[in-house]
């Protein structure tokens, strides 16, 4: 394959790559839905799950994460 035309793929790959995110970009400045910076596109969780009631929160104190030294 010619390096020409190997250049020249890549620069339409990347052109066609910036297109698309300028557009989305606009998309979202003008205040459509879009997916750009939605949480979905992030990969979290639409809907947080409330906690359980039997799950519970406890904070250790970092004294206690050290392993204490016996002589």
């Amino acid at each position: 394959m010619p390096l020409w035309l190997q250049h020249t793929l890549v620069l339409l790959a990347v052109a066609a790559a910036a297109f698309v995110l300028v557009r989305q970009a606009i998309a979202t400045l003008r205040g459509r839905g879009n997916k750009l910076g939605s949480c979905c596109a992030k990969g979290c969780d639409p809907h947080p799950k409330p906690p359980t009631s039997g799950e519970r929160v406890v904070f250790l104190p970092s004294d206690s994460l050290i392993r204490s030294r016996r002589r």
